[in-house]
């Protein structure tokens, strides 16, 4: 009853707002919360198999999913706290919808006939196991993420003002504080570039990252509180170990791994801006067409069986029956339209059609010049191509923007690619793993092929200091979801004594110490969203590179591309690990492998 009257206010209170300003992202939220799918397996006729039940119970979910995907697909559109907050709601609304999904007594007795058969299936019955197992009650959940969402608007406030006890630490040429600009993050930044006086900065930079700590702090707690209570109901002791046991890791092999992720800069934050400024940035190139470059990327991919049929939208509006076609376009076809009158490539792969890529080229004169993609549609064999977007500006003029395009590209092959007949098998939220490992790998390979030329110092610089504050912030995570007391009275000092290590962990990678290091936790958004699994990027960089370093010279890229990115026999994880790489790959040998082999990101 709680979850239909929230539903309902919520659907009520935007009806009474969408009639006055009226937008297709006001209509989508709309269209969202009345959506009510059938999950009932009562019209399943009894003669069915279980095979069968699985593929009805695919197509009685996958709108569900579909339109989950189609609210990060919209995310970056909504520039008002109105359709942020419809978003949000929307979000909400399917979450409790796949709540009553994973706990269904009909559900339950499909996972367990599942678990008894082979692959896909029983994969498929392990995937819903972990989903249900992750769901949390309805009044703990709202409050879960009001919590969350209470803190990433206290960090994301951008009115704040910056004031010196010390005189001497103001700056008089008028970049102290900009009244023109509201942005706290561009306002610090020109400020730790512009003074000279070190420990100015330091206290800047120090005061920047507590903030909104006092508008955090009650969140934060609170966050905790829920998760450890969520941990030891599953009988774990901490929430740490709770969420790192579903990636087969310990409190303590996560603390070895991010010691061997670790290297001393010997750049302090505060000091980073200045280190940069004195470091060349001479990777600049001759300016080339984007048109040009993807053509080049895509004579690249031929030899990984991948062919690309260019065609405008309209002529994909027009021409639906190439779309059920089982061959490929031969390459005349796929010639037919030059890529810049492209807006939609159609993506093969050994005669069968992946899914689309929409394109985008930006107007320079309008639109901020950047590299990006996004899903739009998951590929479900038997039920849905795929789709994705890609946005890109008309030139590239840098060595990072051609890394950024090569990336975006290979994150929507790889999505294109990794289609199953299950969609919780195949999407990049419940497949995060597989999915990011093979993007790597695809990204390598592709940036080797087109031999680019290296990232300037100074890229490499930011590269290594983004790598080693998310080292930090990983240990700070793991710090703060072990701790099993409380952040006020008597027991704060409990989580205070904590500052000494932490502060060791903090010159570890950057040469001189953070006295109040606890502090870390109110600098960034993911501690509350992402809880322990911040590390998890870390380990799925290390994993590609170790991939990428071990996998002998006789498996051709072909056969890696067909066995990490499409993978038709559904292996697990591992089983693609030791087929590439050999045996050991339990965890604990996995973290003395990336040590040995260098893997470090950069």
């Amino acid at each position: 009853m709680l979850k239909s009257i929230f539903v309902a206010t919520l659907f009520f209170n935007l009806l009474a707002t969408a009639s006055a300003v009226a937008n297709p992202l006001a209509l989508f939220v709309e269209q969202c919360l009345q959506y009510q799918p059938d999950l009932g397996q009562d019209k399943l006729v009894s003669f069915q198999s279980v095979e069968q039940q699985a593929v009805e119970f695919e197509k009685r979910t996958l709108a569900l999913n579909n339109i989950n995907d189609r609210i990060q697909y919209y995310r970056p559109f909504a520039n008002d706290s109105l359709n942020r907050q419809g978003l949000l709601w929307c979000q909400l609304h399917l979450a409790d919808e796949l709540y009553a999904l994973a706990t269904a007594a009909n559900t339950q007795r499909l996972i367990d006939q599942l678990l008894q058969l082979r692959p896909p299936y029983d994969q498929l019955g392990q995937r819903l196991v972990a989903i249900r197992e992750s769901q949390w009650e309805l009044i703990q959940k709202s409050k879960l993420h009001s919590a969350q969402a209470s803190n990433n608007q206290a960090l994301s406030q951008q009115q704040f003002t910056m004031q010196f006890n010390q005189p001497d630490c103001a700056l008089t040429n008028g970049l102290n504080a900009d009244s023109n600009n509201t942005n706290i993050e561009i306002r610090i930044a020109k400020y730790l570039l512009k003074q000279p006086n070190e420990h100015c900065r330091k206290q800047a930079w120090l005061a920047y990252q507590i903030r909104a700590k006092d508008k955090q702090a009650s969140a934060l707690a609170l966050i905790h509180r829920l998760q450890q209570q969520h941990a030891i109901a599953q009988d774990y002791d901490n929430s740490a170990q709770a969420q790192l046991s579903l990636h087969d890791l310990t409190p303590q092999l996560l603390t070895q791994f991010l010691a061997s992720q670790t290297i001393n800069l010997d750049i302090a934050p505060w000091n980073i801006a200045n280190a940069l400024s004195r470091v060349s940035n001479s990777s600049t190139i001759k300016p080339i067409a984007t048109d040009a470059f993807l053509q080049k990327t895509f004579e690249s991919l031929k030899a990984l069986d991948l062919k690309f049929e260019f065609i405008t939208v309209g002529d994909a509006r027009v021409d639906h029956s190439k779309i059920d076609k089982t061959t490929s376009p031969s390459d005349s076809d796929g010639q037919q339209n030059s890529l810049s009158d492209t807006q939609l490539i159609r993506v093969w792969h050994q005669q069968r059609l992946m899914g689309e890529i929409f394109t985008y080229t930006q107007d320079e004169q309008h639109d901020p010049l950047n590299v990006d993609s996004q899903l739009i549609k998951q590929t479900v064999i038997g039920h849905q191509f795929g789709q994705y977007s890609l946005n890109f500006p008309s030139q590239l003029t840098n060595v990072k923007q051609q890394q950024k395009l090569i990336n975006a590209l290979s994150r929507a092959i790889v999505s294109l690619a990794q289609g199953r007949q299950f969609y919780f098998l195949t999407n990049r939220a419940q497949n995060t793993e597989a999915h990011a490992i093979a993007t790597q790998w695809l990204a390598y390979y592709l940036e080797q092929q087109l031999n680019l030329p290296k990232l300037s110092k100074r890229h490499q610089l930011v590269a290594q200091y983004q790598q080693q504050l998310w080292v930090f912030r990983a240990k700070v995570s793991l710090a703060f979801y072990q701790y099993k007391g409380d952040f006020k009275g008597a027991q704060q000092e409990v989580w205070l004594s904590h500052n000494q290590s932490l502060s060791t962990a903090f010159e570890q990678s950057f040469g001189l110490p953070w006295t109040n290091a606890t502090d870390a936790i109110f600098s960034y958004q993911a501690i509350a969203n992402q809880g322990i699994n911040h590390y998890l990027p870390l380990w799925q960089t290390a994993l590609a590179q170790l991939i990428i370093a071990e996998t002998p010279a006789q498996i051709s890229p072909n056969e890696i591309f067909d066995l990490l990115v499409v993978n038709e026999t559904h292996l697990t994880l591992n089983d693609q690990l030791e087929r590439l790489i050999g045996l050991p790959i339990d965890p604990h040998s996995l973290i003395r492998r990336f040590k040995h082999a260098g893997t470090t990101q950069e």
